[in-house]
């Protein structure tokens, strides 16, 4: 692959990337919101008003931004209380995932984009040594045709892709086990 084709294959990571990622972080964010919803019962003291704030916002974030309707929708609402993988969970996990795809798609296209941007000054550079040496120097094309771009594939992209989604979980769980919706 040259470092121009790499240069247009970057971009469409990167957009890509973002095309999972927002709708995928939308989605599951309306999903938390929905799960905090269903499991916020009748509390007492300092709870009730926690819940009641959560309840407002969430009424808002509902019904005020329209374009967000196919979201509340279409969203899956989890329930962890029929074990983690059963019917609806299967799709929140599956767009849960979608997330971190679209993230390790935007950063394995911005590597692409930063080494074809080095490799474009290297081939500037080279192209004025070139020309230094006058009719024995070799043309552009000659080096453009010398530069082969590595592949990048998104399964390299550890933190994004493997790590971060685990924390997320982690955290996600003490934080409803602390709330007491687990």
């Amino acid at each position: 692959m040259t470092y121009q084709q790499a240069g247009r294959l970057a971009v469409v990571k990167r957009i890509a990337g973002w095309v999972i990622f927002i709708p995928a972080v939308i989605s599951t964010f309306i999903s938390v919101l929905k799960f905090i919803e269903q499991h916020s019962g009748p509390n007492q003291g300092i709870n009730a008003v926690v819940s009641d704030f959560f309840h407002v916002i969430i009424d808002m974030m509902r019904f005020n931004p329209p374009f967000l309707n196919a979201f509340w929708h279409n969203s899956p609402q989890p329930d962890f209380s029929r074990g983690l993988f059963a019917s609806p969970n299967t799709l929140f996990w599956f767009i849960y995932i979608l997330v971190f795809v679209g993230l390790a798609l935007q950063a394995s296209g911005a590597r692409m984009l930063r080494q074809v941007k080095h490799v474009r000054e290297g081939v500037e550079d080279q192209m004025v040594l070139e020309q230094a040496r006058g009719d024995s120097g070799i043309s552009r094309a000659q080096l453009e045709q010398r530069i082969v771009m590595p592949r990048h594939t998104i399964l390299l992209q550890f933190f994004p892709l493997y790590i971060l989604p685990v924390i997320i979980v982690v955290a996600g769980y003490f934080a409803f086990k602390l709330l007491g919706m687990l």
